[in-house]
């Protein structure tokens, strides 16, 4: 059974499912292989882990080079915190 479950885990809707977890390099060995194999063999999932990656970095690129004015950030947690959101603790 489980044989069954990690062949399905990597046709295009598995592969997709896991995608994220990839790019963050998230993935133990064996499954991280066991992607990279489908992503080359398969186009489209190929195309779209590439855009993910490009958009991924792109949000990272903006994210070092714009800072969010302290105003917005105030009137954002703000809100959080009237909907019922708290800060998260240090541990």
């Amino acid at each position: 059974m489980k044989q069954a479950r990690d062949a399905a885990a990597f046709d295009c809707a598995g592969a997709m499912d896991r995608l994220f977890d990839f790019l963050d390099g998230e993935l133990d060995a064996e499954s991280e292989s066991q992607l990279r194999t489908h992503l080359e063999k398969c186009a489209p999932c190929f195309e779209r882990a590439g855009f993910e990656r490009r958009f991924l970095e792109a949000v990272q690129a903006a994210r070092e080079s714009e800072k969010c004015p302290e105003k917005v950030r105030a009137r954002v947690l703000n809100a959080l915190r009237r909907d019922g959101w708290t800060e998260p603790t240090a541990s």
